[in-house]
């Protein structure tokens, strides 16, 4: 179309002072007022249900522009009634194609797209001030090449039909092998899901009556589209384009339904769309790794079209045909008529898949890793849930319990879930929430720790996934799941008992750290750590769900509940990404903020007498060196503290107390005191909650000496083991010496050196 006509059908030229449009009216007194000096008005028009004000404007575009933009362009303001933006149109037909350009009807000017924001919130703003500078700023950035903002599409939404539709990728890339329909709600008519036929239930009398065919655009052979096609004929040049022949694939779909008669009844007397999956194109043609997916609407049916196509003809009534066309054999294409059946462009949204849930959550990749999430309560459920949001793992849940109604308050479970076993419930849950071919999730419902008919297949899926993940908030289960022979790393995650702080321990990728050290080091951070003081201590308060004198549950609000668990879901994502192990602590004011405490898991030596392992961090042996230094040539030391892990047979060292004030400290000897040692052990059994106690002494020896225990040394141990046999445990003595360091364990032998 050429560009007086298409000026012809915006309506007669008039006076400027004639337009009714506010906004125009507005920009004409702009323009004559404030901008006479860069614009000037060539005319004004005006036509059923809009006006058009064309301007030269000048553009300030650079001296050596990236697009052939001139010094003064031509350009047409329009405005139409209703809740429309005014759009901008290029006057001049050579006007390059750019990014960010609208995009238009064929045979219209091209269009600049200068605002990204619906009219209903850009006009709360709007001044013909601001229009003019967007238009200005556009050919600027236009001239530098800076049009494109790489979080956006390179072109805009098109206007056209107000139906949009739901689509699974899956079922995009199946479409030839599939039989699509688009199925509307009954509360909301104009959005549409699109699915296949077989798996429709309800009767197709009752559906909007659209039958889809899908396309997808090789990357190689896609350009930024243009215009939008208006017409079955320009869609089908524009597919034919980028190396698709629309209209054989019509014509062997079209006449399979014909020949199939009353079986395809719908499918015939239905309107007819095809939707079509382009890639994203930067300008400098890369791909940007999205899609532009649309929809192309006609207000025909599939018979109507089949006439046209010359595939088939309207039936008389003579002809008793029940669908109302015949099959043509030899019928040849009206190019006109296909060229008059209008298509209209029209919204399209993937489903909620795994690629989108990585797009939305800032992610390039999907991550498709095999999850195992031990625990399906309030932690384990809502973090498996936001994660699933993410596009995240592949989830397998194992618990044992139900959820019963005081589960509700802080579990994404509902009143009707009531009874549920928590693990089908949350992977019910999880499938539920991403579109895939396949479950997102499954579950067994059992304890982890069980002997029973379960135990092969958790031993099967432990050993086949990528990240096992404690949510039990059990010490004994986190320590079973740390001993498992699976090669999988591991992470736990829990809340302290008053709900306002949450952890997370996660492994490093090589598992030379597991479970067990972390939580002793998590243990030493929270008893020396002033910031983290009554981190383990009871709530004030607790809530009996029933008279039983063990059914006692914390009182924790959902809002904590969520909010812990989206830093933890946070933290955790992160670092099963990295490499690294981690050791973090969220803890949350009342009035909302929150303190991250994070610290880098030490590296840790595991010394073995008989049949125990005594284990110790780097940064405690550093501490142990630094206080042993710090009192050369005399000797020194002070009291240990660890966790004990009797039926396992497990030591882990925590802390190493200084020496107290009234220790007798030379360079042949040390007598260790006793003043502030109980205090000492008190307080850090307190802030451990009863979980790292005392477990023996430790004593530095002078240089030139060896770690050897001596005469008084085997006499303190002898005393230590009948002190610790009253619990029937071990005893522990450390010896630092400059080099090393030597473990000994009651009445046993050395262990190995450090």
């Amino acid at each position: 179309m050429e560009l007086d006509e298409w000026l012809s059908l915006m309506g007669e030229v008039v006076p400027l002072g004639e337009l009714r449009s506010p906004e125009a009216g507005l920009l004409a007194f702009f323009l004559e007022r404030y901008a006479s000096d860069f614009a000037t008005v060539v005319e004004s028009r005006c036509g059923e249900g809009r006006e058009f004000v064309i301007i030269d404007i000048e553009t300030g575009r650079p001296q050596k522009s990236v697009y052939p933009i001139k010094r003064t362009e031509r350009i047409g303001i329009g405005f139409a009634k209703g809740d429309v933006m005014p759009w901008v149109y290029m006057l001049r037909a050579d006007f390059p194609d750019t990014p960010h350009q609208q995009l238009v009807l064929e045979g219209s000017p091209k269009a600049i797209c200068i605002d990204d924001r619906p009219w209903s919130e850009a006009q709360l703003t709007w001044t013909p001030g601001e229009l003019i500078h967007r238009i200005l700023s556009w050919f600027s950035r236009a001239g530098r090449g800076e049009l494109h903002d790489a979080r956006q599409p390179l072109d805009p939404q098109m206007i056209g039909s107000p139906l949009s539709f739901i689509i699974s990728r899956d079922l995009l890339r199946r479409a030839a092998e599939l039989d699509l329909i688009a199925v509307h709600a009954p509360e909301h008519k104009q959005t549409l899901r699109v699915c296949s036929v077989k798996d429709v239930r309800d009767s197709l009398e009752n559906l909007e009556r659209i039958c889809l065919t899908a396309y997808s655009v090789p990357p190689e052979n896609m350009t930024r589209m243009k215009f939008a096609p208006n017409n079955l004929g320009s869609l089908v040049d524009m597919l034919e384009e980028r190396g698709i022949d629309v209209v054989a694939d019509l014509t062997e779909k079209f006449s399979d339904w014909l020949r199939d008669g009353e079986s395809s009844m719908w499918r015939i007397n239905s309107r007819f769309c095809a939707i079509v999956e382009m890639p994203i194109i930067a300008p400098d043609g890369s791909e940007q790794g999205g899609v532009d997916l649309r929809a192309f609407l006609s207000d025909q049916t599939v018979g109507k079209i089949s006439v046209a196509l010359g595939l088939a003809m309207e039936a008389g009534a003579q002809e008793g045909s029940k669908i109302g066309y015949v099959p043509q054999v030899m019928g040849q294409i009206d190019d006109a008529a296909v060229r008059n059946i209008p298509v209209l462009s029209a919204e399209v949204h993937y489903e909620f898949d795994r690629r989108l849930a990585s797009d939305l959550a800032g992610r390039s990749q999907e991550d498709t890793r095999q999850a195992v999430i031990v625990g399906a309560g309030a932690i384990g459920s809502h973090v498996a849930d936001c994660l699933m949001r993410e596009g995240r793992f592949t989830w397998t849940v194992i618990d044992d319990d139900l959820l019963l109604p005081h589960n509700i308050g802080k579990h994404i479970g509902r009143r009707g879930d009531v009874t549920k076993g928590k693990a089908a419930l949350l992977a019910n849950w999880l499938s539920e929430t991403i579109d895939s071919s396949t479950p997102a999730a499954k579950h067994i419902a059992a304890n982890v720790m069980c002997n029973g008919d379960n135990r092969a297949q958790i031993d099967e899926v432990l050993g086949n996934a990528d990240l096992i993940i404690d949510a039990t908030a059990s010490i004994v289960a986190e320590r079973y799941i740390a001993d498992h022979q699976a090669a999988a790393r591991r992470a736990s995650i829990f809340f302290n008992p008053a709900g306002n702080s949450g952890v997370i321990l996660a492994e490093p990728a090589d598992r030379g750290l597991t479970l067990r050290d972390l939580e002793a080091q998590y243990l030493g951070l929270i008893t020396c750590d002033q910031r983290l003081e009554g981190h383990l201590n009871k709530p004030d308060g607790t809530f009996a769900y029933t008279g039983a004198c063990r059914a006692i549950t914390n009182m924790i609000p959902e809002s904590c509940v969520m909010a812990l668990s989206g830093l933890i879901s946070a933290g955790l994502g992160k670092a099963v990404d990295q490499e690294e192990g981690i050791i973090r602590v969220w803890s949350m004011s009342n009035n909302g903020s929150v303190d991250v405490i994070e610290t880098a898991p030490a590296p840790v030596q595991t010394f073995r007498a008989g049949d125990w392992k005594i284990t110790i961090d780097q940064g405690l042996i550093d501490r142990i060196r630094e206080m042993r230094h710090e009192c050369l040539p005399k000797e020194t030391g002070g009291v240990l503290t660890g966790v004990i892990d009797i039926p396992a047979k497990r030591i882990h060292l925590v802390d190493a107390g200084p020496a107290p004030e009234d220790s007798v400290s030379s360079v042949d000897g040390f007598v260790r005191g006793s003043a502030g040692v109980q205090e000492y052990l008190d307080r850090i059994q307190d802030q451990s909650a009863g979980q790292v106690r005392y477990i023996g002494e430790w004593h530095s020896h002078p240089p030139r000496t060896t770690t050897l225990p001596s005469p008084t040394d085997l006499v303190q141990l002898d005393w230590l083991a009948s002190l610790f046999d009253m619990d029937t445990l071990p005893a522990l003595m450390l010896i630092a010496g400059g080099s090393d360091m030597r473990l000994i364990l009651s009445s046993w032998l050395p262990a190995c050196s450090a």
